[in-house]
């Protein structure tokens, strides 16, 4: 029923149509060594914008826009194609923007800097043969335009000039995907979409939905964020690392995540390890006293509780590297907020470009180097200002730059006045790529409106992906399906056009690319035969969960147990769960894990004393099986299967039970028990969470003793998991008094927004 509207006409007219397009650019008769020259002083003006005298400026005279007002002229070009047009300005007390626009269809912001002399301002745009209009309209006034000129385009390259991670330790998955994305970039759109929030206006699923009945299609990437879960003040489990693992591993999909991570509103009186309400948080610049310099300085209370956030989040990473999967990871955005040292909206923005840079290097390097989370693709949001480069935190801790993109919504008088804004804003693109000498690929990380088709390709816009914003549920941010922001036309034409790339389009190999990356145990090795032109190509055994569903006595299951025997690699560390709900919101993982014996058996006992009285039913799964090459330093998956899954009753389990644990703790474990001390350093601190987690993720590596796993189960009494790392941590910061502890309460997810 759906087919992609302009295969008819297939790739090769659409490159055609990009040479078409080159070929006007290279036509046009205004040249820049013969660029056309406009005064102001020329315009039609309105409100406070007036001519002035200057004897410093062209002509002696400018325009000198006060606190409101707007700039109008006309101009011609013989052919149509990309221009460069430079306005050369300066703010008054301080760098300014305005809004500027060609033919009508916004171009973003102009970013006016403060100067002494008229300093210029190019933005490359779409004109029209014949009379094309300029205009701009004050947003912060307080600006001197001297004058304008016009002249052909030469735009750079759009191509990665580093196509690799920035983390040198980058997993194989991730070096994979950022190849993938340098081979689209310039040549296509990838399409994205971000998923509301848990237990928001309407379900998960609607946006999504809406593109696959609509359109045909589903996006390529799909957005998460990780701010209420990682939040150490009401975070909960809202289970978005299950829905990644379901969109990249059974959907093959491409997952970006943001930070909306919210603090106390008081830190002062906000004692480490509290549970308070969402409404005495925020993420906002102005509603907090939270320090973003000290959340990167030890001994402060931004410290510990900033600390905790990463601490939670990278265990969820973990566990997404060791399902193979990498993350756009892009936290800590929109820093500079409005502009300049003072404009962010943002608590991580607040004290200025130096403070955030800082900031951001700490939550880099607390990540990758404290937690080994290298399954990251680190994304950075810039503007367009003057100011931007200031808050860019290097090329080493960036792999994309990102730009979100409202310009559906004009601001000029004070209030917001939506307007259906299709352009591809070419001069906000080209601006950040000249801004950081090209460096790295230009995506469109949030967006009101994803333009069309036509303007991406005619403007040579060569964002590398766009990303929806969600429906919030008011016709001021229904960002997808309000067609002041996006058509139903437009959004079919543009999922259904060879520019733009799907869910479907995207390659088998996404994850699996022959890339070379010595620093994963995940790379694909390649072998050259005696014959130089032949290469041998020998993925590594990639593990597919085991599933077997169990019968479970009814009512209450006091006593009971489920022993399963498991056969696969002689002494491989094998891990999963125990699941068992009625929907994905009420789900519940019971997590396991051992290691195989000599011939390759694992048996273990789960108790089933939580499981709810009404369910009868839940599935045994096995969710990976490791051994550790030692002579190629690689970590191999192997298969294995449920070879026997047995119910014990109440009775039968206390004596069977009794006699285990009894043979266990004399026979395998030799050190002192002391609760929470995984890693037997002889004292209980982060250390142990991370160890534990360390484990989970990767046991072949970092598996714990036989008496740091007694130790680290301190917590539900159901086998060293990622909840015990947790309870260490609230132990920590003083939740819990003394471990172990039976269980710990969680309150319900709470929304985040733009």
């Amino acid at each position: 029923m759906y087919s992609k509207i302009l295969r008819k006409a297939g790739a090769a007219a659409l490159a055609a149509a990009m040479a078409l397009n080159t070929a006007l650019v290279s036509s046009v008769t205004v040249t820049a060594a013969d660029a056309a020259k406009y005064e102001f002083e020329d315009a039609t003006v309105t409100g406070a914008t007036a001519v002035d005298t200057d004897s410093s400026a062209s002509g002696g005279s400018i325009l000198y826009m006060k606190d409101d007002g707007t700039i109008e002229m006309t101009f011609t070009v013989e052919s149509a194609g990309i221009y460069d047009i430079t306005i050369y300005a300066h703010g008054v007390g301080g760098s300014k923007q305005q809004d500027f626009y060609i033919n009508g269809a916004s171009q973003g912001s102009l970013s006016i800097p403060k100067s002494d002399s008229y300093e210029p301002i190019k933005s490359s745009v779409k004109l029209a043969a014949g009379e094309n209009t300029l205009k701009i309209t004050s947003s912060w006034g307080w600006t001197m335009f001297d004058y304008f000129t016009v002249e052909s385009a030469v735009l750079p390259d759009i191509k990665a000039a580093e196509t690799t991670p920035c983390d040198p330790e980058a997993t194989a998955e991730a070096a994979s995907l950022m190849d993938y994305l340098a081979e689209m970039y310039g040549n296509h759109i990838i399409s994205g979409q971000q998923e509301i929030y848990n237990y928001g206006p309407h379900g998960l699923e609607q946006e999504f939905e809406y593109l696959k009945e609509n359109t045909g299609h589903y996006p390529a990437i799909r957005g998460f964020d990780y701010g209420n879960f990682c939040c150490p003040a009401f975070g909960s489990d809202d289970g978005s690392t299950e829905r990644v693992i379901s969109w990249v591993k059974d959907k093959g999909g491409i997952a970006t995540a943001s930070f909306h991570i919210n603090v106390p509103n008081d830190i002062d009186s906000y004692t480490i390890g509290d549970r308070i309400d969402w409404a005495q948080t925020s993420y906002t610049a102005k509603d907090n006293n939270f320090s973003p310099s000290n959340a990167y300085t030890e001994g402060t209370k931004e410290y510990e509780y900033y600390r905790q956030s990463l601490t939670t989040l990278a265990a969820e990473f973990k566990k997404l590297e060791a399902e193979g999967i990498p993350v756009i990871w892009r936290p800590l955005h929109e820093a500079e907020g409005g502009g300049g040292e003072t404009g962010s909206w943002f608590w991580w923005g607040k004290e200025g470009s130096a403070v955030y840079k800082q900031l951001w290097i700490y939550t880099y390097k607390t990540l990758t180097e404290d937690f080994d989370c290298h399954n990251l693709i680190w994304e950075w949001n810039s503007y367009n200002f003057d100011t931007s480069a200031n808050w860019y935190p290097g090329d080493e801790y960036v792999d994309i730059i990102g730009y979100d993109k409202y310009n559906c919504t004009d601001w000029s008088t004070g209030s917001a006045v939506l307007q259906h804004n299709d352009s591809a804003i070419a001069s906000t693109f080209y601006g950040i790529m000249e801004r950081y000498n090209s460096a790295k690929m230009v995506s469109m990380a949030e967006n009101d409106c994803f333009s069309t088709v036509s303007n991406l390709t005619e403007d040579k816009a060569g964002w590398l992906y766009f990303c929806t914003w969600y429906d919030g549920g008011s016709d001021n941010n229904n960002f997808l399906t309000n067609p002041v922001f996006n058509t139903l036309e437009d959004t079919i034409e543009m999922y259904q056009s060879d520019y733009c790339i799907t869910l479907d389009e995207l390659p088998a190999d996404l994850y699996t690319r022959n890339v070379d990356t010595t620093a994963t145990t995940r790379q694909t090795t390649v072998t050259t035969t005696a014959d130089p032109t032949t290469t041998t190509t020998t993925a590594a055994f990639v593990f597919e969960v085991v599933k077997k569903s169990v019968t479970l006595p009814e009512g209450d299951k006091t006593g009971c147990t489920l022993e399963f025997t498991i056969e696969g690699a002689p002494g491989a560390s094998i891990g999963g769960a125990l699941g068992y709900g009625t929907t994905a919101a009420d789900w519940t993982n019971v997590e396991w894990s051992g290691n195989a014996d000599a011939d390759g058996t694992l048996t273990y006992t789960i108790e089933l004393d939580e499981v709810p009285a009404d369910f009868t039913s839940a599935e045994l799964q096995v969710w990976w099986s490791n051994v550790w090459d030692a002579a190629n330093e690689v970590g191999i998956d192997q298969p294995c299967e449920i070879v026997e899954c047995k119910v014990n009753s109440a009775a039968a389990t206390t004596t069977e039970s009794s006699v285990t644990t009894t043979t266990t703790t004399t026979a395998a474990v030799s050190g002192k028990y002391l609760a929470g001390d995984a890693n037997e350093s002889g004292e209980v601190n982060m250390a142990d969470a991370v160890a534990i987690m360390r484990s989970q993720a990767d046991p072949d590596n970092y598996s714990l003793t036989a008496q740091g796993r007694i130790n680290a189960d301190v917590i539900g009494n159901d086998g060293v998991t990622n909840n015990d790392a947790l309870a260490i941590q609230q132990y920590e910061a003083g939740i819990y008094t003394e471990l172990p502890v039976e269980s710990a309460e969680r309150p319900v997810e709470t929304a985040v927004s733009a």
